[in-house]
C-alpha cells in the first residue's frame, strides 16, 4: 500500500467524522472506515461501528477511535504485511501496543477522561458540545489512523 492511499483514506475518514450532516461518522466508524478504505474492503461495513461513538453509545468508556481500531483490525488483519522478516505480532498484540501508545500520547483511553465530561446523559452531552469538549476528537481519530497505517503497512 502506498502512503498516498493511507493519506487519502485518513482524509476521508476525518472528513466523515467532521461532517455534521447525514454522512457523519462517529469516531469508531471513522477509524473503521479508514481500515476499510485502506484495504479495499466494502465501506458499507462501517455500519457495524455505529454504536461505538462516545466511548460506546456515549457512555464515556474506551475511546471510540480505539474501539474502531479493534473492529478494523478484526476485519483487516489478513492485510497486514510483515516487512522486517521477524515473526509478525498478532492483532491482539498490535491492539495492546496501540492502546498503550494512545494512553501515553493523550493521558487516558476513556472518552470521559479525554473530553473531561460525562456525556452519558442528554444534558451532559449537550453541555459538552456547548463547551466544545470534543474539539480534540479529530486528533484522536487522525492519530489512530496513522498508527493503523503503520500496522497495515508492516512498520510496527
Amino acid at each position: 500500500m502506498t502512503a498516498d492511499k493511507f493519506e487519502a483514506a485518513k482524509a476521508e475518514a476525518v472528513a466523515g467524522f467532521l461532517d455534521p450532516g447525514p454522512n457523519h461518522l462517529n469516531c469508531g466508524q471513522a477509524v473503521l472506515y479508514f481500515c476499510l478504505r485502506a484495504t479495499d474492503r466494502d465501506p458499507e461495513l462501517v455500519k457495524t461501528a455505529r454504536y461505538l461513538g462516545g466511548g460506546m453509545v456515549r457512555m464515556g468508556e474506551v475511546c471510540g477511535a480505539l474501539s474502531g481500531a479493534a473492529v478494523g483490525l478484526g476485519l483487516c488483519a489478513d492485510s497486514v504485511k510483515n516487512t522486517d522478516g521477524e515473526e509478525p505480532l498478532s492483532p491482539f498484540d498490535w491492539l495492546q501496543e496501540l492502546i498503550r501508545r494512545f494512553e501515553q500520547e493523550f493521558g487516558a483511553v476513556t472518552c470521559r477522561n479525554l473530553v473531561g465530561w460525562d456525556i452519558s446523559t442528554p444534558e451532559g452531552f449537550r453541555a459538552a458540545k456547548k463547551a466544545q469538549a470534543t474539539k480534540r476528537c479529530p486528533e484522536f481519530v487522525s492519530w489512530v489512523c496513522d498508527q493503523l497505517a503503520g500496522i497495515l503497512d508492516g512498520e510496527r
